[in-house]
């Protein structure tokens, strides 16, 4: 009988707690104690994720988060920040055994199938990034694009990052559903006003929320989808399920000793 795939709603967390529930399933998985997992979440409040390796000082304009309730918490994946506020956040957690190829853009092209297939699932033709990285100055994700995005009518959709461990990989990505791109660009730190401005119309330029192709779509409807379309391209169901009660303490445990601080991107992610 084949091993079951994991579908994960695990509803809302806390920024720390979101980041703590990924790794622990990460390792879980890396210990033969967790299956192949798709979790889709939510955020109980407005929240920048930060690359493994930003500098926090140096791009986000933390006494302004403070100030408007906007929780920072850096990701075990790499990457540039993303705003989580009106948008729809997943996460992978596979392993080479189950047929993911080795190589972050191997890896990434293989996921991808479940992103388009979900995608078409809601109504939208996408297509994976044809390749060029294109960078502008600014610490927000979806100000570049890389080989690991999705594009449609020539617009980033889909923004992923991962980080592999072993012969596992987890991967995170976020699909915006709304356009809050001009509160997220208040709270990035740039020399003066005008870099600002030039910065937020360039990501306007390059990026549309899934709402301005298919406006009434909901969470839980894109949740479903992303369900059905990982399941039909990797060939295996993913099936509700719940975290066990060991990945939820260790959650626990790395946001007591890891994600509730913004220092320890040095790190390694901890296996224990």
């Amino acid at each position: 009988m084949a091993e079951m795939f994991r579908f994960l709603d695990s509803g809302v967390h806390d920024a720390a707690l979101n980041m703590a529930i990924d790794e622990a399933i990460l390792i879980h998985h890396l210990r033969g104690e967790a299956p192949p997992t798709l979790r889709v979440f939510r955020w109980s409040q407005p929240s920048i994720s930060l690359g493994r390796f930003q500098n926090v000082e140096r791009e986000i304009l933390s006494d302004l988060c403070r100030e408007r309730g906007v929780a920072l918490v850096r990701r075990p994946t790499g990457g540039r920040a993303v705003y989580h506020r009106d948008e729809f956040t997943y996460s992978v957690v596979i392993g080479r055994r189950y047929g993911v190829p080795s190589g972050v853009v191997a890896a990434y092209t293989y996921l991808a199938r479940g992103l388009l297939e979900a995608l078409a699932l809601l109504g939208v033709q996408a297509e994976i990034s044809d390749g060029r990285v294109q960078k502008h100055p600014s610490a927000a994700c979806f100000a570049s694009s890389t080989q690991a995005d999705l594009t449609s009518g020539g617009y980033k959709l889909v923004g992923s990052a991962q980080v592999w461990r072993e012969d596992a990989l987890l991967q995170q990505g976020s699909l915006p559903l709304d356009d809050r791109a001009e509160e997220f660009y208040e709270l990035l730190r740039f020399p003066n006003e005008a870099a600002r401005a030039e910065a937020l119309a360039f990501y306007r330029q390059k990026t549309q929320p899934l709402h301005a192709f298919v406006p009434d779509v909901s969470w839980e409807q894109v949740a479903e989808a992303f369900r059905q379309g990982f399941s039909q391209a990797l060939a295996q169901e993913f099936l509700p399920g719940e975290l066990s009660r060991s990945e939820l303490e260790l959650a626990e445990q790395l946001v007591a000793e890891k994600y509730s601080k913004l220092e320890w991107r040095k790190e390694r992610l901890t296996l224990v």
